[in-house]
């Protein structure tokens, strides 16, 4: 029998289950701008160029450089590929889906007659992705440490009788199955291990994303100043099924032959930002934009459930149905602020080239304790001071540029540098993730055609538990599609 990792502290599943943790801050804040096909091709790069539907993600006084009324429609394939590295095995896993990429309609009004100076004005409404949470990754491989360990050190000092009133989803799991026992004389618990390694699979299936609807203002002003301003609403919806299962390769004086842990994760709720911009022309070919986005402030609720089975060599023995745990709470949660300073330069009638360098700082990122009655009030200092120790600024850099091939045909190309803001990730691997792109585009009297493909490379330390860490390279492909109507 395996002794106790008196050193282990279980921060795995069932902390999340009790309460919300900086990786969630982290992953809510770490979002990407998508949008139309033009937008894509170009590496998600308008900050300072505009007339786009997707420059309202970045600057919204871009809108400003609309001298008619557009509505743009597109649609979005993503195919999804992770090769997940777990104690020298590789694992690969492919997912595909079809979404809406963008839809928005820019209404235009001239001003010219007013004589105040400002040429146009412009209302917008527009929805696009911020961010994508479908994914499925897969690893097995054999090590020394399991799950049950932390189990087991997590409730030292608990008696049998009070584990599910302090640890429902972790502890009481596996004493109810009898994947542990109680030594009575030392009061520990002990999992019913031998000293040989495990062969864990553990599966962990995402779904969901954040959308925004924004309602938008800007201006013209002499063709040399255009403001902007929107309001964004959105939408946030999370579901995360994580299935363990581990083995025993050596059964002998034990009866635990294998056991599965289930957790399931739903996060849900809405936010609200504001994004306001200013593009200034000191010539007519090169354009300068800077940008603020206040935080988004999130009210979100947490539902959540676990449960777990293990084999012996009697049978498989299950949880009683009323210790079965689930529980939800409602909280809010702070993203960071973004700055944005861009340049363009306009060759023309041949093309143009825009750079788009965003600062954001992801210590930023807090929880508050929910308004609701409903539920109990909590303190976030720890969560929140764990985000601050753990996280750190970064600069993020989009390029982007257009070659006019004939009068109304263009070809696009963007690169996106996005550096990891998690130092924890940092000491796994410090590459920053990669987009690259490029895209068509063809225009018909009032209306246009567009299409670009993305690929966005990221690489990630995925933490079962301490002593369990899988190494994670996901690759995604964007195929982009839509059309554009003047009116």
């Amino acid at each position: 029998m395996r002794s106790v990792l008196a050193s282990l502290l279980f921060t795995g599943c069932s902390l999340a289950a009790w309460a919300q943790t900086e990786v969630d801050l982290y992953r809510f804040s770490n979002t990407f701008n998508e949008g139309t096909a033009r937008f894509e091709g170009m590496g998600g790069s308008f900050g300072a160029l505009g007339a786009e539907i997707g420059s309202a993600r970045i600057n919204p006084a871009g809108f400003a450089r609309y001298s008619s009324s557009q509505f743009t429609f597109g649609l979005s394939s993503l195919s999804l590929s992770n090769k997940t590295t777990f104690q020298g095995e590789d694992t690969k896993q492919n997912d595909y889906k079809m979404r809406l990429a963008a839809i928005g309609l820019v209404l235009t009004s001239d001003l010219s007659n007013s004589r105040g100076g400002f040429l146009y004005q412009q209302l917008g409404f527009g929805y696009n992705s911020v961010a994508n949470f479908g994914n499925e990754f897969k690893y097995t491989g054999q090590q020394f440490e399991s799950l049950l360990d932390g189990f087991c050190t997590q409730a030292e000092g608990v008696a049998p009788a009070d584990l599910a009133t302090y640890f429902p989803f972790s502890t009481s799991l596996a004493y109810e199955t009898y994947a542990i026992d109680y030594d009575e004389p030392s009061q520990t618990y002990v999992p019913r291990l031998t000293a040989g390694d495990m062969l864990h699979t553990r599966t962990v299936t995402t779904r969901g994303g954040i959308g925004e609807l924004h309602v938008s203002y800007s201006a013209n002003y002499l063709n040399k100043l255009y403001l902007g301003a929107n309001l964004g609403f959105q939408f946030l919806r999370y579901v995360e099924n994580t299935l363990h299962h581990e083995e025993l390769i050596d059964t002998v004086g034990v009866s635990l032959r294998s056991f599965d842990y289930m957790y399931n994760l739903k996060t849900s709720g809405s936010g609200t930002n504001l994004k306001v911009g200013v593009i200034y022309l000191p010539v007519e070919a090169l354009r300068m934009g800077i940008a603020v986005h206040t935080p988004t402030f999130f009210e979100l609720t947490d539902n959540w459930d676990a449960n777990m089975t293990a084999t012996h060599d009697v049978g498989t023995l299950e949880v009683p149905a009323e210790l079965v745990p689930s529980a939800n709470y409602k909280y809010r949660m702070r993203t960071p602020a973004r700055i944005i300073g861009s340049l363009a330069y306009v060759f023309g009638t041949m093309g143009c080239i825009n750079v788009d360098v965003e600062y954001l700082d992801y210590k930023w990122a807090h929880f508050k304790s929910t308004k609701d009655d409903a539920y109990a009030p909590y303190n976030y200092e720890l969560e929140n001071q764990a985000a601050d120790e753990r996280f750190k600024d970064v600069f993020n850099t989009r390029i982007g540029g257009e070659l006019v091939l004939f009068t109304n045909y263009f070809l696009r190309a963007g690169v996106g540098i996005f550096p990891k803001g998690d130092k924890n990730i940092l000491a796994f691997d410090s590459k920053p993730d990669m987009s690259y792109s490029g895209g068509v585009g063809a225009r018909f009297n009032n209306w246009t055609i567009d299409a670009a493909v993305k690929t966005l490379t990221q690489t990630r330390n995925y933490v079962a538990f301490p002593g369990s860490s899988a190494n994670i390279n996901a690759n995604t492909l964007y195929i982009v599609v839509n059309a554009q109507i003047k009116f």
